[in-house]
């Protein structure tokens, strides 16, 4: 009797076991086994690129040196005249709207003439403009500066004052005044 109930038991088990593998079987003559993939061939470059012609595969069309130069020269025009790095929500979609242009030429305009990412080159204008701030009024805060010059947070400025000066904002502010203090005559 107990080897009946075993062999009920075991039959459904061992038919469940043969349907596996005859279902793998069938799917592994099905698919072939794959060959590897030949590598691409890129034609060869007999001439000499120039850091700015170089751009990363399949990223999609460029502009030439001499447009990308203009481009460069316009951005720092109106970042210089209209501060528009001041807005603490400014996008590249914004400023590339302003210059008339698309985000994905100006983002490589800013990465290959200016060797830096959008954030880095806004941080880079507000760091200088807290910078001139303070010089025409040392009485201010950091935290003040922090916002006129378009920063929602003081780690941030922080931080982007760090990457562009070698200072923390209160190191370059003290060292502004004992600077200033030495030139004054009379103290």
């Amino acid at each position: 009797m107990n080897g009946l109930i075993l062999l009920i038991a075991y039959v459904p088990l061992a038919g469940l076991l043969v349907f596996l593998f005859i279902r793998e079987r069938k799917r592994a003559k099905a698919s072939p086994p794959k060959e590897p993939a030949a590598e691409k061939e890129y034609p060869r470059q007999d001439r000499a690129i120039p850091h700015a012609d170089r751009m990363l595969e399949d990223a999609g069309p460029s502009l030439k040196d001499s447009d990308m130069e203009e481009l460069k020269d316009r951005l720092c025009n109106v970042l210089e005249r209209e501060k528009l790095y001041l807005n603490p929500d400014i996008r590249v979609g914004d400023l590339a709207e302003r210059l008339y242009t698309n985000k994905s030429y100006l983002a490589q305009t800013i990465k290959i003439k200016l060797n830096k990412n959008f954030c880095q080159l806004v941080h880079y204008y507000r760091v200088r403009e807290a910078m001139r701030l303070y010089a025409q009024n040392p009485e201010q805060t950091i935290t003040q500066l922090c916002r006129r010059v378009g920063f929602n947070s003081m780690t941030t400025f922080n931080t982007a004052f760090g990457r562009n000066t070698g200072f923390t904002p209160a190191e370059w502010c003290k060292e502004f005044r004992k600077r200033n203090e030495s030139k004054t005559p009379g103290q």
